[in-house]
């Protein structure tokens, strides 16, 4: 594979907070899974905290963090909690957030604020979530917050946007990726007005990849375990073969040359995400499996050499496309103890 050009790794802008600091409880065991958004001159990170301790009460929890520059943050510590810290009466029968708030890709339409989340029903003993992942929803007047989940509302405990597959690639998640409008939307056509670029893996050897999820209502969800609910709906099948072995998404429309990019972690081995690869098509719901590249991998990255995580790419300046990325110092491959990292590549993309 080629690598893309024009690339230039800043290192680490944002750590966890160390004991005695004011977000240690919040994200002492690492941050990652960085989702950045840029609004009226500020930008917004918002990323998972894991509770320091790598114990099965250590949910993961999403936070966020400001910034004018991308470089110097500041942190607002928790923006979501588990359902098992609200709701410790209930189980992860119920709520399919029980042990993990996380990951949340937001989107704004009419004024409202709509974010969807990771939410994992239980986690590994050293508080890892672990499998199967869904979509959950919460909503905001504003991107700063307060933001409230869906499901901390009467009658919509297991509420979720869509439910896994059944016995297809993504009965074993189903977590959310950017949302988009449609670009090819028209009113008064079957045509639905927005996607979202969702993860979605199947059981057994948990091959992973990206599939379409459609709605005309952004604020629709349901019980999990309702047959035909209020639910995205979903494409039958992903966009690119699961033998690619990808999670997450972030997109990037390039005006000067109509391409679509949809950067991405590749897994190694099933073990744990090596790199970040890009995507690219003109035809938004038509991907090849020829047409990429590697963003960032342990060549490019100045300190990440072994786990490198989730991409979230903006658009800077007529020339620069700022990408944030987790990782390990070092050549670590673990969930925890991960450090946050800043990236510019010029524009225009070129492989």
């Amino acid at each position: 594979m080629n690598y893309v050009k024009g690339m230039c790794d800043l290192g680490i802008v944002l750590y966890p907070d160390k004991l005695g600091e004011p977000f240690y409880e919040a994200d002492g065991g690492g941050i990652r899974e960085a989702v950045l958004n840029y609004v009226d001159g500020t930008y917004y990170l918002f990323y998972d905290g894991a509770t320091p301790g790598a114990k099965a009460d250590s949910y993961w929890n999403a936070c966020l963090a400001e910034s004018k520059d991308c470089i110097s943050w500041i942190k607002h510590g928790l923006v979501l909690k588990s359902s098992a810290l609200t709701h410790p009466e209930s189980s992860d029968l119920v709520y399919m957030d029980f042990k993990s708030a996380s990951s949340p890709w937001v989107y704004q339409n009419d004024g409202k604020w709509y974010m969807y989340y990771v939410g994992a029903a239980n986690c590994s003993p050293n508080g890892i979530p672990a499998l199967p992942y869904s979509t959950l929803l919460a909503e905001s007047g504003k991107i700063q917050g307060p933001w409230h989940k869906r499901n901390d509302s009467n009658g919509c405990e297991k509420h979720v946007c869509f439910p896994l597959g059944k016995d297809s690639w993504d009965d074993s998640t189903a977590a959310p990726g950017q949302v988009i409008r449609n670009p090819n939307f028209k009113a008064n056509t079957t045509e639905k007005e927005f996607f979202m670029f969702y993860s979605g893996c199947c059981g057994g050897l948990t091959k992973r990849s990206i599939g379409i999820a459609r709605t005309n209502n952004l604020g629709c969800s349901d019980d999990y375990d309702k047959e035909l609910g209020y639910f995205w709906e979903r494409d039958a099948n992903p966009i690119l073969s699961p033998d690619e072995d990808i999670e997450n998404s972030s997109i990037f429309y390039e005006e000067e040359s109509c391409y679509y990019y949809l950067f991405t972690n590749h897994i190694f081995g099933n073990l744990y995400t090596d790199s970040i690869w890009v995507y690219r098509t003109k035809n938004i719901e038509k991907w090849s499996t020829e047409d990429k590249a590697i963003v960032v991998d342990c060549n490019v990255s100045t300190w990440a050499k072994g786990a490198i995580g989730m991409p979230t790419v903006l658009k800077k300046d007529a020339s620069t496309l700022i990408l944030i990325y987790d990782g390990v110092v070092g050549d670590g491959i673990g969930h925890l103890d991960r450090c946050m990292g800043l990236a510019e590549i010029k524009l225009p993309l070129k492989f």
